[in-house]
């Protein structure tokens, strides 16, 4: 635990004894990357042929949630500060007991999604646990920052070659089938063939996520991280390498033929050039590539820029804006029965009803108690990231910056898909948040361990 009589971890980047992890911090370190890894390669569709949907990476995150609960036995260590800690508690026990407090009344589908959003809830809360210990360790934080862009990486230059061949890739279908997986029977998600191309013939790349709006949203997601970390790192290599993640990444924007990164890049923009406009120097420069690098790729994907000029211009001749707008319709109706605890995570049954917006499902899951307390943890891990970035020093800066900016995202990813059901991006949203809260809660800590000598030493 990090005191003001304790040494304090690296700020420049070089290991130091307390920045380093004892052996089974390594394995939930390594646990954690796998789980990066199996969860992008590995498509989502598929599942362990047990007789119920298990995915691969699913045991991986029980067997991190395990790892850590070791590890916080052996070399305890401190929970999120303040409100993040607490109100991340009583959001997780009010999700636990809601289907509980409901369950005479469940159907049997409800039944069964609320063991499943069980299980999911504490295998989800166990990755961001081991994300925020790691993230306290300047140099694990990064590695682990830096696995999420590799990891997306990798589905961006798929994506990018699905959208050249103009064909759906399968190849990783038949690896995932060939160490015995099997499609999941309970998935209700359209043919592959069907959710590569919209009605009106227009490509949509979605490579091993589950739909092109998830695989659009992991690269800005990705894309926005590398920006906050080019821009205040120093090392000529790391630069290097995050230009061209950067560059890959843009270029896999319009392959999916979502406005959803578009809408959550637009919204994340000013906050970020907020964050970092003590570096408008190399902010600019950097602005000027990018809009050069989304022009080339408008050229090559000629749709995309369409699609967005239409959904502003022509809302109303849009049938996806009108199809959300419609369901609105149905929230009271489907939030009648449980208005206040709402019957439990993944209890609602999406053929009756798919929102394209997180918020509403949530609403309907949750009820309107549960909904504002995971609005309110949003805004708690905002307003931590926030707080720390006043305090950071430049090696670590761009870590709480890439969790604010990151959360902004995603709570606008949020209105226009159901963004906390899928397992390719939300959980690689809270990879991002822990290791940014636990890199805020250093900075915090070192910071009244400061003031508390300053205090001391005072004539």
């Amino acid at each position: 635990m990090t005191s003001a009589t304790t040494p304090l971890p690296s700020l420049d980047g070089v290991e130091r004894p307390d920045d380093r992890l004892n052996p089974i911090g390594r394995v939930v370190f390594v646990l954690v990357v796998v789980y990066l890894i199996m969860n992008r390669v590995i498509p989502d569709l598929m599942v362990l042929p047990v007789g119920f949907s298990l995915r691969p990476y699913e045991v991986v995150l029980v067997l991190v949630l395990g790892a850590w609960c070791l590890w916080m036995f052996v070399e305890p260590q401190p929970m999120p500060l303040g409100l993040v800690g607490a109100v991340g508690l009583l959001l997780l026990l009010f999700l636990t007991a809601a289907p509980f407090l409901n369950w005479w009344g469940l159907s049997t589908y409800q039944l069964n999604g609320a063991e499943r959003g069980l299980f999911r809830l504490f295998i989800l809360a166990g990755l961001f646990l081991a994300s925020y210990h790691l993230g306290t360790r300047l140099t694990y934080a990064k590695k682990l920052l830096g696995w999420v862009v590799v990891a997306t990486i990798f589905q961006a230059v798929l994506g990018v070659w699905e959208y050249i061949t103009k064909a759906p890739l399968t190849f990783m279908f038949d690896f995932a089938e060939a160490i015995g997986l099997i499609f999941d029977p309970n998935a209700i998600r359209d043919e592959l063939t069907n959710i590569f191309s919209r009605q009106t013939g227009e490509l949509r790349a979605a490579t091993t996520a589950p739909h092109p709006i998830v695989f659009s949203a992991v690269v800005a997601v990705a894309l926005l991280l590398v920006v906050a970390w080019v821009v205040y790192t120093d090392n000529r290599k790391t630069r290097r390498w995050l230009a061209i993640s950067g560059g890959i990444l843009v270029l896999a924007l319009p392959v999916s033929n979502s406005r959803t990164a578009f809408v959550m890049l637009a919204l994340a923009a000013f906050p970020l050039f907020l964050l970092l406009i003590d570096k408008l120097p190399k902010v600019i420069p950097l602005l000027l590539a990018g809009m050069l690098a989304l022009g080339v790729a408008f050229v090559l994907s000629p749709e995309t820029p369409r699609l967005l000029v239409d959904s502003v211009f022509r809302s109303d001749e849009d049938p996806n804006t009108q199809i959300r707008l419609e369901r609105f319709e149905r929230i009271p109706e489907l939030l009648a029965p449980r208005p206040v605890v709402g019957a439990g995570y993944l209890t609602h049954n999406p053929e009756i009803q798919i929102f394209d917006n997180a918020y509403n499902l949530g609403l309907i899951e949750f009820g309107i108690l549960g909904l504002i307390f995971t609005i309110w943890w949003f805004l708690c891990i905002l307003v931590r990231c926030w707080t720390a970035t006043r305090w950071s020093d430049e090696s670590e800066r761009f870590i709480p910056i890439a969790g604010a900016v990151v959360l902004i995202a995603m709570m606008a990813g949020s209105t226009v898909f159901d963004a906390w059901t899928f397992d390719q991006f939300f959980p690689t949203c809270l990879v991002i948040f822990g290791v940014a809260v636990g890199t805020s809660d250093r900075v915090i800590r070192r910071e009244r361990a400061r003031r508390a000598v300053a205090a001391t030493t005072a004539p």
